[in-house]
């Protein structure tokens, strides 16, 4: 039985298709990795935090005033939901991560305590809380390489 011209060309069609696919899935999983960082600094007179997210092509920022700081209350995943830590102001709730977050349940319960006992003691002059979805870019990464290195390798 021997192989034809034809049938090699399929393969050949096979493989680059999924190479391709190991590219564009890389791509997927990196765009979805997330950043998020507050930082809140507290003077005598006043204090301000920021909350920084950003992702693979996307970064916002918003500030809020010590002041209007609530607390932070985790909330479990419901139905189709994912954990979430949503931050509460005086006049509003801001979702610490701008999409669904598949981060440690235990990390985001250490946030939100964190925020709440920086809202608690006034003497505490500064806070840094940070979630990082960096297990997005690895596997991201991985999808890549196994996508683009076939292609980089010499023909032998």
């Amino acid at each position: 039985m021997s192989v034809g011209i034809t049938d090699l060309n399929v393969i050949r069609e096979g493989k680059l298709k999924l190479r391709l696919g190991f590219i564009i899935l890389g791509i997927i999983l990196i765009s979805f990795a997330q950043s998020n960082k507050l930082t809140c600094t507290r003077t005598e007179k006043q204090g301000s935090c920021k909350l920084v997210r950003s992702g693979f092509l996307w970064s916002e920022e918003k500030e809020l005033p010590v002041n209007k700081l609530r607390g932070a209350k985790f909330y479990s995943p419901k139905n189709d939901e994912s954990s979430k830590v949503v931050i509460n102001t005086s006049n509003s709730e801001v979702s610490f991560s701008s999409f669904t977050s598949y981060a440690n349940e235990n990390q985001q319960r250490a946030i939100a305590s964190q925020i709440n006992n920086f809202v608690r003691n006034s003497e505490q002059p500064s806070l840094q809380v940070e979630q990082n979805d960096t297990w997005w870019i690895v596997i991201g990464f991985i999808s890549l390489a196994v996508g683009v290195y076939p292609l980089l390798k010499p023909k032998s």
